[in-house]
């Protein structure tokens, strides 16, 4: 048996490339629009509540999510479900309390370091930005490496020098109409990706039922752990306590202080619909996850059935679990069904883009590069900065995205190259709201330990002879310990007299 065997034919081909093309005509057709920095970057902050749900969970909902969440249904069965149920329990308590955003969103700030800067100052800002961008750029590096994968696997295609170039032109697609029409662009589009993407999704899971069967799916196989297979702190479920800690965490801090997300916070009409944005988006942020996650489960039923997969998944030269999702649909859809859930992720793996491109190019002009020139820059300068930071971040993923091979899995990787952002920021933008000794230097030495994080995607972490405490799940957790320690101490050991100390 083929391994990457497909029902991939002509029909669904020209269904994704006439898809892929789409965006690109909004985005030259809506520049006409962008007249001031504040309509590239938050549109002008006009999002109503429906419109900002959907480009919400369209730039979260995307390929990478996708890809490594059915990766670790495939790998962990429905103790993986514990990071759904987590991650949806504290965006829902961040809509309902307001925590974080209504604060944000009532300051009218454009980014989050600009937040460090009416509170602790202007070198804060530029440290706490760049902190920001490094997290943020990296935490997209794998994201080509994940689409590539998907499309091997759906595909059957298997030259990897076409792989990266289709890969690469997605990419250009996305860079030219994210310059072009900024959030205005992205909103449009992550809101047609939206009901494209919900679409496609809807089918798989028809499919997938129809093919593998309702209860087959709750049995457990015979080659899982059964407890592990059920229970994220059992032995062998490969979570643990210390990981679902760690899950908490992040989810909490991510929930309301991930640039792209809180930039749809930001952009709202008002701070209330900010609010309700994060309450009514809970639901979708469960089933972004829960959905991949049971793709993956149902894609290790499958291959588990026929031993020629099982052969491919195993040993040293095994297929890497990434494939098992796309390799399972790409057999049991039909053409033309398959093209319009690879259309819909594909759709996917341009949302996201748009919004994490968009995102990091303005801290990087709005946070780093603006503060530290003497003169203030026009909105037109700022403009033409963001642009050409965006196709720079776009040639860095390019390099980036087809080389490095992570240690750890893909969601590990996401998970700790966003607390190289998230450790810092949570802990001063909690305590620079809620708590009035928060100084400056606090602030800085935060900051500063997030970059701990960086340690969880190093060599060391691979292995199951690495011990416990090299692990990137302890490092990542640590991070946030260590950042709320440095924020306690350095505030009361130094603390703010005068308004020249912030500066």
């Amino acid at each position: 048996m083929d391994v990457f065997a497909t029902n991939f034919k002509t029909i669904d081909w020209i269904i994704v490339c006439v898809y892929i093309c789409i965006p690109v005509v909004i985005g030259i057709v809506v520049r006409k629009y962008i007249t001031q920095l504040s309509d590239f970057i938050v549109a002008g902050r006009s999002l109503r509540l429906f419109i900002a749900i959907a480009t919400m969970t369209g730039t979260e909902l995307g390929l990478v999510t996708v890809m490594y969440n059915s990766e670790l249904g495939f790998l962990h069965g429905y103790s993986a479900f514990h990071v759904a149920v987590i991650e949806a329990v504290c965006i829902f308590a961040i809509g309902i309390t307001g925590f974080i955003v209504y604060k944000l969103r009532e300051l009218k700030v454009m980014t989050i370091p600009e937040f460090y800067e009416k509170r602790f100052g202007r070198r804060t800002r530029i440290v706490g930005g760049t902190i920001l961008a490094l997290g943020g750029i990296l935490n997209m590096g794998l994201f080509l490496q994940a689409g590539a994968r998907f499309m091997r696997g759906i595909t059957g295609y298997a030259d990897p020098a076409g792989l990266k170039i289709y890969m690469s032109v997605m990419l250009v697609m996305v860079l030219i109409y994210t310059v072009f029409g900024g959030m205005v662009s992205v909103v449009i589009n992550d809101f047609l990706q939206f009901i494209v993407l919900s679409f496609g999704m809807i089918i798989g899971c028809y499919f997938i039922i129809d093919k593998i069967g309702w209860t087959t799916l709750f049995e457990i196989p015979s080659s899982a752990d059964a407890a592990a297979w059920l229970n994220p702190l059992a032995e062998n479920s490969g979570f643990g306590p210390i990981y679902v800690i760690f899950m908490v965490v992040l989810s909490l801090s991510a929930g309301a202080l991930w640039q792209s997300g809180t930039l749809r916070a930001l952009s709202a009409k008002s701070p209330r619909v900010a609010k309700q944005l994060y309450a009514w988006s809970s639901v979708s942020y469960m089933a972004r996850r829960v959905i991949p996650m049971f793709w993956g489960i149902a894609a290790f039923v499958f291959v588990s059935q026929i031993p020629e997969l099982v052969q491919a998944f195993q040993g040293p030269d095994a297929v890497n679990s990434q494939y098992g999702m796309p390799i399972f649909i790409a057999k049991v859809i039909p053409s033309g069904f398959l093209g319009i859930l690879a259309a819909g992720m594909f759709a996917a793996f341009m949302s996201t883009h748009d919004s994490y491109l968009l995102s990091w190019s303005s801290v990087i002009t709005q946070d780093i590069i603006a503060p530290m020139k003497k003169e203030d820059l026009t909105d037109k300068k700022r403009l033409l900065i963001t642009r050409i930071c965006i196709i720079c971040i776009g040639i860095f993923l390019l390099i980036w995205g087809l080389w490095f091979e992570a240690p750890v899995s893909l969601w590990n990787y996401m998970a700790v190259t966003g607390t190289i952002y998230l450790a810092g920021a949570f802990t001063v933008v909690v305590a620079g709201l809620y708590w009035k000794k928060a100084s400056s230097t606090g602030a800085m030495i935060a900051l500063l330990a997030g970059l701990l994080a960086i340690l969880g995607i190093g060599p060391w972490t691979k292995g199951d002879d690495v011990a416990w405490y090299l692990s990137d799940k302890f490092i990542g957790a640590m991070t946030f310990v260590i950042a709320f320690i440095g924020m306690v101490a350095g505030s009361y050991k130094f603390p703010d007299r005068n308004k020249e100390e912030k500066s």
